[in-house]
């Protein structure tokens, strides 16, 4: 989440009229995609105003909507689109909007044993409902990004100059030949950072974020969320990694194709953030944002160079 584009409490107030009087109007500044504001009504119930930005295409929203509602009717907390007066998408500024229901809870930074059973059960349940057929929507993030954002750095050779650069575009292109065929696709997150869980207590209480969501394989979104959860600093926590895997593997078992290619997905995944951070820093809209760090993924792809968490499986 993230404030790009500046919405005026008048503004908000008119497409909520029909939901009451806003008493508190904030942006959200968390995340680097689209623009976020908290909204509060008088009756205390609260809302997420959603702006969407460049990269993410209005095409794509009934794709989002719909996934999140078939999440929440299996059980799974996450926002749902609203309806008003028989639409559930808006303009403001002649940008896409949505009002999203509020999801309770926080992000944990350092999961102890109970969050990381919670979330190896409540991830097991998004694989597990994410396979529903009607719904597709291909993973622009890999190749087609890839290809667009080192076409970009081409262009503009100035903006970029490391070694951490060329070293994974050359990784780059061996791997991009190297996409494992008929593994099984299923409805995945594709975001499942720490910032997109949820808490109370123990628990996880929902995920937000669904705007990357994508049919793609089960073992990109275990990957990315891998990636995300238990490296710090630069050191892979083996024993949180553990944990989790227990509790996941209690409701999704793995086949042996996904198993022997999950280490690839891991250095595709980390590629991913890496080049969108990268590109971000160099190119990304102006905005109330805090960038994030590359070179995290960089050191997070060398170390699956040197060591394969399939193993563990």
């Amino acid at each position: 989440m993230a404030v790009y584009t500046e919405v005026s409490l008048s503004e908000a107030q008119e497409l909520f009229q029909p939901l009451g009087k806003i008493i508190e109007f904030e942006g959200i500044k968390e995340g680097v995609e689209n623009t976020n504001y908290l909204v509060k009504l008088s009756d205390n119930k609260k809302f997420i105003l959603t702006l969407f930005e460049k990269r993410t295409e209005e095409q794509d929203l009934p794709y989002f909507n719909n996934l999140m509602k078939l999440f929440y009717d299996n059980g799974i907390s996450c926002p749902l689109s609203l309806t008003l007066n028989n639409k559930n998408l808006f303009k403001i500024k002649g940008k896409p909007c949505c009002i999203y229901s509020f999801i309770e809870g926080s992000p944990v930074v350092k999961p102890n044993l109970e969050q990381l059973k919670s979330l190896g059960n409540s991830i097991a349940q998004l694989h597990q409902f994410g396979d529903h057929s009607e719904l597709f929507r291909e993973n622009m993030m890999l190749l087609p990004t890839w290809k667009f954002i080192t076409s970009q750095f081409s262009k503009n050779e100035t903006k970029i100059n490391s070694s951490e650069y060329k070293y994974i575009l050359n990784n780059i292109h061996t791997l991009s030949d190297s996409f494992p065929q008929n593994l099984r696709k299923i409805n995945i997150h594709a975001d499942l950072f720490k910032d997109n869980i949820f808490f109370v207590g123990n628990q996880v209480s929902g995920f937000i974020d669904f705007f990357f969501s994508c049919t793609d394989t089960i073992i990109y979104d275990l990957a990315t969320f891998v990636n995300a959860w238990f490296f710090s600093e630069n050191k892979f926590i083996e024993e949180n990694y553990v944990s989790f895997l227990r509790s996941y593997k209690e409701s999704i078992e793995l086949t042996p194709e996904e198993k022997s290619n999950f280490n690839f997905y891991l250095k595709v995944s980390a590629i991913r953030f890496f080049l969108t951070r990268i590109y971000d820093l160099n190119f990304n809209l102006e905005g109330d944002v805090k960038h994030k760090n590359p070179l995290e993924f960089f050191e997070i792809f060398k170390f699956h160079e040197k060591n394969n968490l399939q193993d563990f499986f």
